[in-house]
């Protein structure tokens, strides 16, 4: 009877696991997408509308999808408190941000180029960089649509695998 629990125990945990890694890869796409539509939204308030960036966050925060949206929650929270500048704060909150994210390290690069120059030139220019980045993300979102394909159901058929492989070895 013990024997079965710890194999079930065994065959759930690595199943689990293999389940945690696919979501990751599931996941990865759909927040790459969130980004580029916070990023075009972000694009239209500054080029048309006009609001500052401290107002844009909280609206964002409350309109984008989680995770997303505790990001600009974060931001949202840190320029208002009158501490660091913009800079600081994208920097400061994507880097708290992040361990909630699916996203790989080459969206946080782009993320954080963006965010050093968001508020720093006129409105052309700023509007090139969030085609710049919006354009690196298409890209990752690509790369991470291929990666999905390929990866997500292999990862949860070897995390169930592996524990029958367990299982069958301590037998």
């Amino acid at each position: 009877m013990i024997h079965i629990l710890g194999a079930c125990m065994i065959l759930f945990a690595s199943t689990a696991s293999g389940m945690l890694i696919a979501g990751k890869y599931r996941n990865r796409p759909r927040e790459i997408r969130q980004w580029r539509s916070a990023l075009q939204s972000i694009e239209a308030e500054i080029v048309y509308g006009r609001v500052p960036i401290e107002e844009l966050a909280g609206h964002l925060s409350g309109q984008l999808p989680q995770p997303l949206a505790s990001f600009f929650d974060r931001l949202h929270k840190k320029l208002n408190a009158d501490g660091p500048s913009l800079r600081e704060a994208w920097t400061e909150s994507i880097e708290l941000f992040w361990p909630e994210t699916s996203l790989k390290k080459a969206e946080k690069e782009v993320l954080l180029q963006f965010g050093a120059t968001l508020g720093t030139q006129d409105t052309e220019n700023q509007k090139k960089h969030i085609q710049l980045a919006l354009a690196h993300l298409e890209r990752e979102e690509a790369e991470a649509r291929n990666a999905q394909a390929a990866n997500e159901k292999l990862m949860r058929n070897l995390g169930f695998l592996t524990g029958l492989l367990l299982v069958l070895l301590f037998i």
